[in-house]
């Protein structure tokens, strides 16, 4: 697979059990580099109990995979942890998915007492050979795990899944034994054959859905659900503040015109001067904003415009409270924040030249510091979702 060519989508959306104010199920995942490692743990039970045992075992898998420790110790060392007694639940507290993708394709998954992993290519369940690896753990028993490794194509998706997931639906008129692999794979289909584009967010948001729709909306137990999808990247750049010199706001204005992507500009004096060197119209659009801050514009060959500094800082800010890349209401923060999720390698291009409005003392101490805004807006799309980002300084 070429590393210029496909990106690599990852997300997991997870409800936890009505009642409970945590899930017994742990999802993790790390970047490094071009590898991508997740892992989904089911601590066997809800609440905090099982979010504590759930969450040792995620950390310790990520962690022995991130090191490429050999497989067996480290599935040795997570299960020894917990597997203190010689009965079945000990042991089983330790159950564990680890998917370890590059961006060269390649893809190793280690799966222990976890729903078994789809793999979805041209919107078809394609059979991956797993391979079994007996263990034997300090309490005596043999234990087995499965590895598989594969190329993956573009526009394949991965997708793993707790038993909540398979047991929604579980006495109930309709599913008395609950919706099953089957029944999740057939909706994986259905879903996808609809819309062959799905993002790994909305697949597997769908999936949540309708296993809490077959539990008559009261979760019954912990669901998780984690995708990978192997696409064309989605691109987006972000223009904010003016250039350092005015020689070089031709040059923004190209970057502007020849990106082979969406465009937001994050400022009023920055879109007037790519409209004027462009020799577009900037267009005020005269409605109330949700939010509070100040409209939009709208330009030709421009995905969005906003105000500056005021609406990065807000952007900021639903970024840190943000738990998933699900984004609730409206208003241009909402907006901006969207966006940005929806795309894969967000580049921004930020001017350095010093904006003397926001030098008034009785302002926010950040307006002064859009690049210090910028780059903490960078680190959350870095590693909380798994964005490739970049800044341009100009």
């Amino acid at each position: 697979m070429d590393s210029n060519k496909f990106f690599i989508e990852v997300d997991c959306y997870q409800l936890c059990e009505k009642g409970q104010s945590i899930s017994g199920d742990v999802y993790l995942q790390k970047r490094s580099g071009d590898r991508i490692i997740q892992v989904l743990s089911d601590g066997a039970g809800s609440g905090i109990k099982a979010n504590v045992i759930a969450s040792v075992i995620s950390s310790m898998a990520i962690g022995y995979t991130y090191a490429d420790e050999p497989v067996l110790r480290a599935a040795k060392a997570v299960v020894d942890t917990f597997a203190r007694g010689k009965h079945l639940n000990d042991v089983k507290q330790a159950t564990f998915t680890i998917i370890d993708t590059d961006r060269t394709g390649h893809v190793k998954i280690v799966e222990f007492e976890n729903p078994p992993r789809v793999l979805l290519r041209n919107g078809d369940i394609l059979p991956l050979p797993r391979t079994e690896h007996i263990f034997r753990v300090s309490n005596g028993r043999e234990l087995s795990l499965y590895i598989t490794e594969f190329d993956a194509q573009a526009e394949d998706r991965i997708v793993i899944f707790s038993d909540g997931v398979s047991l929604s639906g579980y006495a109930t008129r309709r599913m008395p034994f609950g919706w099953g692999k089957d029944g999740v794979l057939q909706m994986l289909q259905d879903t996808i054959k609809k819309k062959n584009n799905i993002s790994a967010s909305e697949l597997v948001r769908k999936v949540i859905n309708q296993a809490e729709t077959n539990d008559l909306f009261a979760v019954k137990n912990d669901m998780s659900c984690a995708a990978v999808y192997f696409r064309q990247p989605r691109k987006i750049l972000v223009s904010s503040g003016p250039p350092f010199n005015a020689e070089k706001d031709k040059e923004l204005a190209d970057m502007i015109a020849r990106y082979d992507g969406d465009t937001i500009i994050s400022g009023g004096t920055t879109a007037q001067i790519i409209a004027r060197e462009l020799n577009r119209e900037i267009s005020v659009v005269m409605k109330r904003d949700p939010s509070g801050l100040p409209p939009i514009s709208t330009m030709k060959g421009v995905t969005l415009i906003t105000e500056g500094v005021l609406t990065l800082a807000r952007v900021k800010t639903l970024l840190d409270l943000l738990k998933s890349s699900e984004v609730k209401g409206n208003g241009t923060d909402v907006v901006f924040v969207r966006m940005l999720l929806s795309h894969d390698i967000i580049e921004f291009v930020v001017g350095t030249r010093i904006n003397s409005v926001h030098q008034d003392p009785n302002l926010p101490v950040e307006l002064d510091l859009r690049r210090n805004v910028i780059k903490d807006i960078a680190r959350q799309l870095e590693v909380k979702f798994m964005k490739e980002v970049s800044i341009c300084y100009l």
